[in-house]
């Protein structure tokens, strides 16, 4: 071990006077003093025709991870519309002509608030008609309920004329609209406000774990049909004698001597 390190404090300074020969004088201290061998780096193995690539990348964990963001982002903004219109119709106000006109586009027209003193409700005749309200259509006799989609601009106990009448009919006798009877009507008296059962949507996307379960329950309003105008009402015949049960007649059995 000694002579190993007199060889290599040999070596050392032997390569210090030489150091001293070529290049400018240096201290004793700075020439005898190991250097540190150069940190290799990726720079010097680099070929002078390489550019370094600066784009960053981020990777995500699952593939899914980007689908299930752009669908977040897809519902949120659907939200967000949906709300955005509900809102603007609540915030909106209506003038009188707008109210009729909306009315009268879905089929109705409002007449005003029942009174105490109206006697809307009548006997049964036997008459029915064919309605449209929006896009559903309804066969109503005198006395029946029936539900619609939400009405706007009326309320509990408010009297409705219902415009769109497509067919009326009878026992004698039956009208038919092309498409609309102009001079029929029916009229109706608004119950109540509800709300229908609840419906669940459930939306799925196979292999990206995509999961969406939400509920709806559908504003509806109760009607009450009170009247059908436009078509003549047969009079109901009524006998006062009631009906009497068919006698019957004792059976005779042969007596067996």
């Amino acid at each position: 071990m000694a002579h190993r390190r007199c060889l290599h404090s040999a070596l050392l300074h032997g390569t210090a006077l030489i150091s001293l020969k070529k290049s400018p004088p240096l201290s004793i201290v700075n020439a005898l003093t190991p250097k540190p061998n150069p940190v290799i780096t990726t720079s010097n193995l680099e070929p002078s025709w390489f550019t370094p690539w600066f784009y960053v990348r981020h990777f995500s964990s699952r593939k899914s991870d980007d689908s299930e963001n752009e669908a977040e982002m897809e519902d949120s903004s659907d939200v967000e519309e949906e709300s955005d219109e509900m809102a603007s119709d609540m915030v909106r106000d209506y003038s009188p002509g707008e109210k009729e006109a909306e009315a009268a586009a879905i089929g109705y027209k409002v007449v005003g608030p029942l009174q105490r003193s109206d006697r809307v409700f009548k006997d049964y005749e036997p008459v029915f008609a064919v309605v449209q309200i929006g896009s559903h259509q309804f066969k109503v006799s005198n006395g029946d309920s029936i539900f619609t989609e939400r009405l706007k601009f009326c309320e509990v106990n408010d009297k409705l004329i219902l415009n769109k009448v497509l067919l009326l009919g009878s026992p004698t006798q039956t009208i038919i609209g092309r498409p609309i009877l102009p001079d029929a009507a029916v009229h109706a008296v608004v119950e109540e406000h509800a709300l229908d059962a609840k419906v669940i949507i459930f939306k799925k996307k196979r292999r990206k774990n995509y999961r969406r379960t939400k509920g709806h329950r559908q504003e509806l309003t109760k009607l009450r049909i009170t009247y059908i105008q436009g078509i003549e009402k047969p009079e109901i015949k009524t006998d006062g004698k009631p009906l009497k049960a068919a006698d019957k007649k004792p059976e005779k059995i042969a007596a067996i001597a």
